[in-house]
C-alpha cells in the first residue's frame, strides 16, 4: 500500500518541533528552576479487541491480556513530561512487537495475525490552574500487519502497513490525594479526519511517592482507533481498541 505522501513531511515537521521544544525545554531547566522534569517507564497489559482488514480480507480480534505477554516478542511504554511555569511538553511513546506463529497463540482469532505497532504522541501543555492543563499535539502511528485465515478452499496470507498522523486535543488533571498519593488523569481525542477518522487515548493513574525523585505508578489506559484509508487491494483498515492495567517506576529530575 502506498502511504500518503503528506505524512513524512508531517512527520519531519513533527520531530523538528519536538527537537526545538526540547532543547528550549532544556534551557530553560538550565536557566530557571521552575523547569521541571518526569519520566515514566511501564508495563501495560492490554486487552485488544476489533477488526484488523487489508484489501477485501478483515479479521476479527479478540486478544487477552495473557496472550499478549504469550506473543509479545519486545516492546519499550515510556513517556517524558516537561513543564515551566504556564507552558510544558509531553511525549508517549508505545511499541509493540507481537508475533503470533500458530492457531494456539491465539485462540479467539478466525485467523492468525502478526503486529508491530508505534505510537508516538508529542503535545505542547498550557496550565490552567494547579490541577488542569490543556493540551495540543499530535499522534503519530505506525502499523505493520500480517493477516492469516484459513479455510476448506482458500488459505490466505497478506503483509502490509501504514503510517499516518492525527491532530490531537486533549486535559490533563492531577491533584494530591495525601502527602505520598497523587492522581493523574488525561483524555484525548483527535483524528477528525486528517488521519484517522476518529482516535481516543484516556487514562488514569495513582502513584506512591517513595521520595522526592521516584514514584510508583498503578494506572489504567484505553487507547481506541478508527482508521480506515484506500480501496481496492490498497485498503489498510485498522478498527481496535486496546485497553489494560499498567504499573510503572516514576522519576522527577
Amino acid at each position: 500500500m502506498t502511504t500518503n505522501k503528506r505524512t513524512p513531511r508531517l512527520l519531519r515537521c513533527l520531530s523538528r518541533a519536538l527537537i526545538l521544544t526540547l532543547a528550549q525545554a532544556a534551557a530553560a531547566s538550565e536557566d530557571s528552576p521552575k523547569w521541571s522534569n518526569q519520566g515514566l517507564l511501564y508495563i501495560l497489559a492490554p486487552t485488544l479487541s476489533g477488526t484488523q482488514g487489508v484489501g477485501d480480507l478483515e479479521l476479527d480480534v479478540d486478544i487477552g491480556s495473557s496472550d499478549v505477554f504469550d506473543a509479545i516478542d519486545s516492546g519499550f511504554l515510556g513517556m517524558y513530561r516537561g513543564e515551566g511555569e504556564r507552558w510544558g511538553v509531553l511525549l508517549d511513546v508505545v511499541y509493540m512487537d507481537l508475533k503470533g506463529g500458530t492457531e494456539d497463540t491465539f485462540e479467539a482469532f478466525s485467523g492468525d495475525m502478526e503486529l508491530e505497532q508505534t505510537i508516538a504522541i508529542a503535545s505542547v501543555t498550557w496550565r490552567v490552574n494547579d490541577s488542569l492543563q490543556l493540551t495540543g499535539g499530535a499522534l503519530y502511528s505506525d502499523i505493520a500487519a500480517t493477516l492469516s485465515l484459513s479455510g476448506p478452499n482458500n488459505d490466505r496470507q497478506i503483509s502490509i502497513g501504514d503510517d499516518w498522523v492525527d491532530p490531537v486535543v486533549g486535559v490533563l488533571f492531577e491533584t494530591p490525594i495525601s502527602s505520598a498519593w497523587e492522581f493523574t488523569g488525561a483524555a484525548q481525542v483527535g483524528g477528525f479526519g486528517v488521519g484517522s477518522d476518529l482516535v481516543v487515548v484516556l487514562s488514569g493513574a495513582l502513584s506512591y511517592r517513595f521520595n522526592h525523585w521516584s514514584s510508583l505508578s498503578l494506572g489504567y489506559r484505553y487507547l481506541d482507533f478508527d482508521y480506515d484509508d484506500g480501496s481496492g487491494s490498497d485498503r489498510f483498515k485498522f478498527d481496535l481498541k486496546e485497553h489494560g492495567p499498567s504499573i510503572g517506576f516514576r522519576f522527577d529530575f
